[in-house]
C-alpha cells in the first residue's frame, strides 16, 4: 500500500524561512515587536503559498 499524502507541508528550515522573511524586511536589528509581526504575518503554510504563487 502506497504511503497517503501528507496534509501539511513539511516544516520550512530556519535558513528558508529567514531568507523569505528578509525579503519582506525582517532584519536582525528590527525591533522586536516588529520582528515578530512578520514572522508571525509569514508562517511556514503562507510562505509556502507566496512562493508556489512566484513570490
Amino acid at each position: 500500500m502506497a504511503d497517503p499524502i501528507p496534509l501539511s507541508p513539511l516544516p520550512l528550515s530556519d535558513a528558508h524561512r529567514e531568507s523569505f522573511w528578509r525579503r519582506v524586511g525582517w532584519t536582525p536589528n528590527l525591533p522586536a515587536r516588529e520582528r515578530e509581526a512578520i514572522e508571525q504575518r509569514w508562517d511556514d503554510e503562507t510562505i509556502d503559498l507566496a512562493e508556489t504563487f512566484g513570490w
